[in-house]
């Protein structure tokens, strides 16, 4: 009888280990029940640098910052009420970071004196972009979304980030 509890605890403990593993092996492989839903707002960008940019400050190059950046791009003065809407939220959205608020800035780029300025603003359009501290743009949030959906995403990656 212990011969055969004993046989039939092995084999529990096999399973509890092995078909787990066999299973996340043939999902992860086959793609089948993978998860389809997107969990961010704003729209993914790839492979594109603030360098691409080629941000000004004046008459002298941009430098990078060590932290994350939020780019409002501005290609015609800031009359409509989306543009104006976000240029007033987005300092409040830094804000509502909390403790994190510190690892972001925010630029205004356009063709005002005092806004950073770039030979690519009419390809970017109106638009808000976050950039990671390294230059990598990751993501871009049209005029049309909620600062709300802005800040939900800056602080997953915030919370994921380990760097800024």
């Amino acid at each position: 009888m212990s011969s055969n509890s004993n046989k039939l605890t092995l084999w529990l403990i096999l399973l509890v280990a092995v078909v787990p593993v066999i299973a996340a092996f043939f999902m992860y492989y086959s793609g089948l029940l993978a998860p389809s839903d997107q969990v961010n707002e704003g729209e993914l960008i790839q492979s594109q640098t603030l360098e691409q940019w080629q941000l000004k400050n004046g008459n002298s190059d941009w430098q990078q910052t060590a932290q994350w950046q939020i780019l409002h791009t501005q290609p015609l003065p800031c009359d409509s009420q989306t543009c104006s809407s976000w240029s007033e939220a987005l300092p409040q959205v830094i804000k509502l970071l909390g403790k994190d608020s510190g690892r972001v800035v925010l630029f205004q780029v356009g063709n005002e004196a005092e806004m950073l300025q770039t030979s690519m603003l009419s390809k970017l359009g109106e638009a808000v972009w976050i950039a990671d501290p390294l230059g990598n743009v990751v993501m871009r949030y049209s005029p049309d979304l909620s600062p709300k959906q802005l800040l939900k995403d800056l602080k997953k990656l915030l919370k994921i980030s380990g760097i800024g």
